[in-house]
């Protein structure tokens, strides 16, 4: 008896991925809308984004409507529903397109950190980061969190670790930016 996986040809992860939009010109998968929970509807169209990427048996290229991301695990695990209503979960970024994510997925990983590590310094964080992403050209910064402050903001609300994190300067970005 075949499972379900064996009967779906379709990867449900994707690497060496980018996303682009009607224009096939690159755009970050933070441009969809979160889906917080399976409950929500996305029907908002508001852009048409595109995956571009491969699997291990093909090369993908589908229309996404909307991302989510877990930071329960031991990694931080990014996934962006296609139009088929199906969760694609993003592996490694082209790495022509990794400047285009790059702050959402410094984003991401702080946010893991943080919740696996709520009573942490902003030192420690950095110095995490700064390993993470020590392939690429510029350090992670604060800077990184800054156009993210709306998604930080609600995942600190819908998280308690992340609501007892102690890192002060994530405080002083949100309320800058508010």
């Amino acid at each position: 008896m075949a499972s379900d996986d064996e009967a779906e040809p379709v990867s449900h992860t994707i690497s060496e991925y980018c996303f682009v939009d009607d224009k096939d010109e690159p755009i970050s998968f933070s441009e969809l809308p979160v889906q917080w929970s399976d409950s929500e509807s996305m029907d908002d169209k508001k852009k048409l984004i595109f995956l571009n990427g491969k699997s291990d048996i093909q090369k993908i290229y589908k229309q996404v409507t909307a991302w989510k991301f877990d930071i329960s695990g031991s990694k931080p695990e990014i996934s962006v529903l296609s139009k088929e209503k199906n969760w694609i979960t993003l592996q490694k970024p082209r790495k022509s397109f990794e400047h285009t994510v790059r702050t959402i997925l410094i984003t991401v990983h702080s946010l893991h950190y943080l919740e696996k590590n709520p009573g942490t310094s902003g030192k420690a964080l950095w110095d995490h980061l700064s390993k993470t992403f020590s392939l690429y050209e510029a350090k992670p910064s604060e800077n990184d969190l800054v156009d993210h402050v709306n998604l930080i903001t609600e995942a600190i609300k819908r998280n308690e670790a992340l609501g007892k994190a102690k890192v002060s300067f994530i405080v002083s970005i949100i309320t800058a930016e508010l």
